[in-house]
C-alpha cells in the first residue's frame, strides 16, 4: 500500500484520505477538544492541519497515535522541539491500553477504520478521560447513537473549498462530554 503526501494532500493506493481543502472542518473540530487546554488525545496526523490547532491552544500534553509509518515520520518532524507532544506509531485499537495518560479532550480523525470500530471507538477510550473530557470523531459509524441523538454540535459555515467536500453551505460538528462515565 503506497502513501504519497503531498504539501496539501495524502494518498494511499491512488485514493486520496487527506486533503487541505478540509482545513475548515479540521481546526474547528480541532478547536473544540483543545479550546480549555490539558492533555488531548489526536488519532490521525494527516497533515498536521488538528495538531497546529490543537497546538496553538497550549495543551499541557498532545499525545498522537498514527498508524501509517509515512506520517508517522512526517509528525515526528512537525514534533522536532515541541516538548509537550508525544507521537506514537501503531493502530489505536492496539496502542490504546498502553498509554496511562488521562485527557481532556479527544479528537479522532481515522474516518477509514472499520464501521464497528468507529461505532465502539466512545467506549474503548473512556478509560483514558477525565470527567469533562469532549470528544469530537470526523465519523461516528454509521450505527452509532451519538450522532442520531445529537445534543451538543458546532455549526461551522463552510467555505468555497470545503464545500467540495461536503457539499453543503454549512456543517455540524458534533461532540460530547464525559459525565459521571457516560458520554452527553
Amino acid at each position: 500500500m503506497a502513501i504519497v503526501i503531498n504539501d496539501n494532500s495524502i494518498y494511499k493506493d491512488d485514493i486520496i484520505v487527506m486533503h487541505s481543502d478540509v482545513t475548515l472542518y479540521e481546526e474547528a473540530a480541532a478547536d473544540i477538544v483543545s479550546e480549555n487546554g490539558g492533555n488531548i488525545l489526536e488519532i490521525g496526523f494527516g497533515l498536521g492541519i488538528s495538531a497546529n490547532k490543537i497546538q496553538s491552544n497550549n495543551p499541557d500534553k498532545h499525545v498522537i497515535i498514527e498508524i501509517e509509518e509515512e506520517i508517522y515520520n512526517k509528525a515526528l518532524q512537525w514534533a522536532n522541539g515541541k516538548s509537550n507532544v508525544e507521537v506514537i506509531l501503531g493502530d489505536w485499537k492496539t496502542t490504546v491500553d498502553s498509554i496511562t495518560d488521562k485527557f481532556d479532550g479527544v479528537y479522532m480523525d481515522a474516518d477509514r477504520d472499520d464501521q464497528e470500530d468507529l461505532k465502539l471507538f466512545s467506549s474503548k477510550i473512556k478509560h483514558l478521560c477525565k470527567e469533562n473530557c469532549v470528544l469530537v470523531q470526523t465519523s461516528w459509524g454509521f450505527d452509532s447513537d451519538i450522532p442520531r441523538n445529537k445534543n451538543t454540535y458546532k455549526t461551522i459555515t463552510l467555505d468555497d473549498n470545503t464545500k467540495k467536500w461536503y457539499y453543503d453551505d454549512t456543517l455540524d460538528i458534533i461532540y460530547v462530554t464525559l459525565t459521571d462515565n457516560n458520554w452527553v
